[in-house]
This record gives C-alpha cells, sequence and structure tokens, in this order.
C-alpha cells in the first residue's frame, strides 16, 4: 500500500519567494533525554522573476588525450550553445588543461563580439598530455574571485551575481594537485566567497568521490554521463538553473540551548560555532526543494518543561537584489513520560526525509568502500540503506530509492562493483543530497 506524506502546515515563514517551514518527527522528549529529528524544509517559488541575477561562469574543460576525437568535438559544440543562452550583463570565462593550463578567454562581459571571441578560442583546442585537474580548476575559480565589480555598481547596476565555474574532466587528477582532500578545502572555502563549482564526469575513467566531493563543498552539481552525446542537454541545464536562482548565498543557522546537541545528517557544508550549527545552502533555484534533516540529541529534563531551539535564515534575493533574513520558528520540544512518547505519532514527511537522507549517506560510505576493496563491508552498509527504506513510509522518492538500493545490496560480496554502477549510484546519492530524485524528475 503506498503512502502520499501529509500536506505541508502553513510555512513559520515566507518571504520573498522562499518557504521556510520547520518540523519535529514529534514534539515529545522522554524526561531521561534521547533523540528527536529536525527537519527544515526550503522551497523556492516554482516561478523565476523576469528580473534575474547576473551570472559570471567560468568553462574549465579538460583536453587531456583522453578528450580526443567526438567528445572534445561534443564539448566544443555544447559550451558555445550554452554560451548563447548569457547576456550582456553577464560574464564567461574559459580555461583549458592538460598537464598545462591555459585561460583563453578572460571573464569578460558576454557580448556578442566577446561570444564569437570565445567561440574561436574553442575552436583551436586540441586534446593533448595529462590531467592538471587541480590547478585548472583552480584558475578558474580565479577568474571569478578577481572579478572587479567596482564599475557595476558606479552603474548602479545589479549588485547580486552569481559565480559558478563548471569542471568538466573525463580521467583522473594526476598532475598537481590530486589529493581530494585538498581540493574539497579549497571548494568549501571558494564557496564561502561566493564561488559555488559544478563538476561533470564524462565516461568511466574520472574519481567520483573526487568530483562529488569538490561538487558537495562547492555547492553546486555532480553530474554523470557515460556518453558525450550528453554534453549539450548537461550544460543547458546547468546553465538554466543559474539563471533561475531563487536565492543566492542561502545561510541558515541552528542556535542550540544548553542540553541540546545536533548533526546535519545531508553531506552539506555545515560548521560547529560556539552553540550555533551554521549550514551554507548556497543557491537554490526556482522550483527547488531542500529538505535538511537534523539528528538532535536532548540531555534530560522536568516533564512539562520544553527546549527551544533558534533558526535563522539569510540570503540575497536577485530579483529585488537585496539581503533578506528570516527567523521561523519552530515548535518546542516538550519533556513527557516515556509511554507518551512513545504512542505519539511521527510525522510521515520527516520520517520520510530522514529515511531518504540517512540511506543516503549508507549508500554513499558502501560506494567508497567498494572502491577500497572491502566489498563484504559495503554491501553490510547497502542492506543497513535498505533497512532503513523499507521502514520508512512508502512515498514515492521512497520507493524509487529502495528499489535503486536493493540493486547494489544483491552484488555478490567477492567482487567490486562495475565502473558504471559505482558512478552512477555516486550521481543518484548527490542528487538526492540536494532534494532531487533521477534525472527525469526534472
Amino acid at each position: 500500500m503506498s503512502f502520499s506524506p501529509q500536506p505541508l502546515p502553513a510555512p513559520d515563514s515566507q518571504a520573498s519567494g522562499l518557504e521556510i517551514t520547520p518540523l519535529w518527527d514529534k514534539p515529545l522528549v522522554p524526561v531521561f533525554g534521547g533523540e528527536a529529528t529536525l527537519l527544515v524544509r526550503i522551497a523556492a517559488a516554482g516561478v523565476a522573476t523576469a528580473r534575474r541575477a547576473p551570472i559570471d561562469v567560468a568553462f574549465v574543460l579538460d583536453r587531456s588525450g583522453s578528450m580526443a576525437g567526438d567528445k572534445l568535438a561534443l564539448v566544443k559544440e555544447a559550451v558555445t550553445v550554452a554560451a548563447g543562452h548569457l547576456r550582456d550583463a553577464d560574464r564567461a570565462a574559459l580555461v583549458v588543461y592538460d598537464h598545462a593550463v591555459d585561460t583563453l578567454h578572460p571573464l569578460q562581459p558576454a557580448t556578442p563580439r566577446a561570444k564569437t571571441a570565445l567561440r574561436l578560442a574553442l575552436h583551436g583546442v586540441d586534446a593533448g598530455g595529462s590531467t592538471n585537474l587541480g590547478d585548472g580548476w583552480l584558475s578558474g575559480c580565479r577568474e571569478l574571485t578577481e572579478a572587479v565589480d567596482g564599475a557595476d555598481e558606479a552603474s548602479g547596476a545589479q549588485a547580486t551575481r552569481i559565480r559558478r565555474a563548471l569542471l568538466l574532466t573525463d580521467g583522473l587528477a594526476n598532475v598537481g594537485i590530486t589529493d581530494a582532500g585538498e581540493l574539497t578545502t579549497h571548494a568549501h572555502e571558494l564557496r564561502k566567497r561566493g564561488i559555488g563549482t559544478t563538476t561533470l564526469g564524462v565516461g568511466l575513467d574520472f574519481d567520483e568521490d573526487l568530483l562529488g566531493g569538490v561538487a558537495e563543498a562547492g555547492g553546486g552539481n555532480f553530474q554523470f554521463i557515460a556518453a558525450a552525446d550528453q554534453l549539450r542537454a548537461f550544460f543547458e541545464r546547468e546553465l538554466q538553473e543559474l539563471l533561475t536562482i531563487a536565492a543566492a548565498g542561502l545561510t541558515l543557522t541552528l542556535t542550540l540551548p544548553e542540553g541540546i546537541e545536533a548533526d546535519l545528517v545531508n553531506p552539506v557544508p555545515c560548521e560547529r560555532r560556539e552553540d550555533r550549527l551554521v549550514v551554507e545552502v548556497g543557491d537554490l533555484p526556482a522550483g527547488d526543494t531542500l529538505d535538511l534533516v537534523f539528528a538532535v540529541r536532548i540531555a534530560p529534563g522536568t516533564a512539562g518543561t520544553s527546549r527551544r531551539l533558534g533558526l535563522g535564515v539569510r540570503w540575497s534575493d536577485p530579483a529585488a537584489d537585496a539581503q533578506r533574513s528570516a527567523e521561523p520558528a519552530a515548535a518546542p520540544l516538550v519533556f513527557a513520560d516515556a509511554a507518551t512518547v512513545e504512542v505519539t505519532v511521527a510525522d510521515p514527511l520527516v520520517a520520510e526525509q530522514a529515511a531518504l537522507q540517512r540511506a543516503a549517506v549508507a549508500r554513499r560510505v558502501a560506494l567508497r568502500l567498494d572502491r577500497e576493496g572491502r566489498h563484504a563491508e559495503s554491501r553490510r552498509r547497502m542492506h543497513e540503506a535498505v533497512a532503513l527504506l523499507a521502514a520508512a513510509p512508502m512515498s514515492d522518492a521512497v520507493r524509487d530509492d529502495l528499489a535503486m538500493t536493493e540493486h547494489y545490496a544483491v552484488f555478490e560480496a567477492s567482487a567490486p562493483y562495475a565502473e558504471f554502477d559505482r558512478k552512477q549510484g555516486a550521481f543518484l546519492n548527490a542528487r538526492r543530497a540536494r532534494g532531487k530524485g533521477r534525472p527525469d524528475d526534472r
């Protein structure tokens, strides 16, 4: 019997196209303490406004030897088509890399003349040596960070800009910075400065942990495509998302009273700062909904008393070119006897989203264990994910994730996953973390 989540209550905060709704799985906690789950749903209005923030995009393209032939030709075509969607107020840069890095088109306004120059620069790109992914990507980000906005401000143009590096590769980082942790740290720091990163892995030879980690820390998307003929759709879809950002640089702060600890389940950058958790969500496109799941631990208390968490959200509103903030009120957690807590029915939406995010974490660990050769441990974690989903309310999203997870769980524990399965699993996990299902859901 299928289950459809109950309609959401009226959001506690609605401002400038965002609805922010905090929900507990149960608003009660045993007097001896325990755990609770907090869901914060952030939904952007489904229709983009006529006014949008200008975007700065750096195309960072792999030209190593493995890109030779149709692959590189299709990349050139896809980037040319994507750049055609940019307006004069937008800016674009083009960086290509193999063992060496070349900035072929510095960041500049996307006028017709500049787009012609970018197209001509692409035309001259040939496949070459090995893969200096780190320096290539950081060179593209440098174009974005060094952009001077003074002229825009002086002319009265919109100050809010969406900045994103689009990094494409079909291979492994084998020259320059090759450590995934170091690259992820760079992505996180750049995100704090308003520079996002989307990564695209083409074929079956790239490192999905590296690309997925950089995109996650960078607040962008991680995409896997097995065939180069999908490149045009990827670049068009990514540009369309950037052109419809409803909230830019969105940050959520959860303030914890004494006696309460919390962790974010989603793999979204989150820092502990004294009594606060600061979640750097990044940019939210129009029509998207992000569900953040927090695991909350509560110390013992007295029956009838309560604890309340503080919640604050800040973002830039591109439509109004203004800074926004909201303080949606989460219901207090009330201490009660264990029997009362036990018979209280959990909110089905919270139960659904908690299962989806916890299962995604288990799948992610399983895929990493498989790559490390620990296949039996990998399968055990996949079975844990199956159990989490099987116990959740059976919504369409849960049913879809359950079928996908069962596919991975039945693989033999004595052999590794095929590269396609490992990369497809990492890709689908990344989508789930950003509140999306399979690619055909959009």
